[in-house]
């Protein structure tokens, strides 16, 4: 399988999930000209990473779901529970809350700073999405407990731009969190990829 990544972009949570799972992988780094290009058009509609090209000329876009196929690929990982889980529902759950409300929060926050706009509705929106990690993780590493999962992988590598661009401001359980996250070692080698 081929990894198309983009370094700082979202293929870098697929990134991080593939040496989590310590499966062979091949990875192209596209630049801009080549994200543009038709080429790529063909194997995302929207021409962005990441995709996964897999052996059987299949390609895979949106990083949520690859990241849930790559565990359920690689089952001996567990970076994905077992089917038929509550562990499993529960990984479902916070990478679906990941993408349809952390990321945007997050990400129009950005957008609205970028812009000089008022930031006041999107620090709203983001206040009870902050306080269901804390008191998530108030008595846990992890989403799950003891068990490191996709939805870490995506909601920390989220959390992780919120507390970087200052967006957020917190020293307590969102910057222990994220900090765990950031320090695994397959979180080192994917952000050490550069070029």
């Amino acid at each position: 399988m081929r990894l198309y990544h983009r370094p700082g972009s979202r293929s870098t949570r697929v990134l991080w999930t593939l040496e989590e799972i310590g499966a062979p992988y091949e990875l192209t780094i596209i630049s801009r000209e080549e994200k543009a290009s038709d080429e790529h058009a063909r194997r995302h509609p929207l021409r962005r990473v990441p995709v996964l090209g897999l052996d059987d000329g299949t390609n895979v876009f949106e990083s949520a779901a690859i990241c849930l196929f790559l565990g359920d690929l690689f089952p001996e990982s567990g970076v994905v529970p077992p089917p038929a889980t509550t562990a499993r529902a529960l990984t479902y759950q916070w990478t679906v809350f990941a993408m349809a409300e952390l990321e945007p929060a997050v990400y129009d926050w950005r957008r609205a700073r970028r812009a000089e706009q008022d930031e006041t509705p999107h620090a709203e929106r983001f206040a009870p999405i902050g306080d269901a990690f804390r008191e998530r993780l108030a008595d846990r590493d992890w989403l799950l407990g003891d068990t490191f999962t996709v939805a870490d992988v995506l909601c920390s590598s989220i959390l992780e731009t919120a507390l970087r661009r200052e967006l957020v401001h917190d020293t307590g359980t969102l910057r222990s969190y994220v900090d765990r996250a950031q320090a695994r070692p397959a979180n080192v080698r994917a952000e050490a990829i550069r070029e």
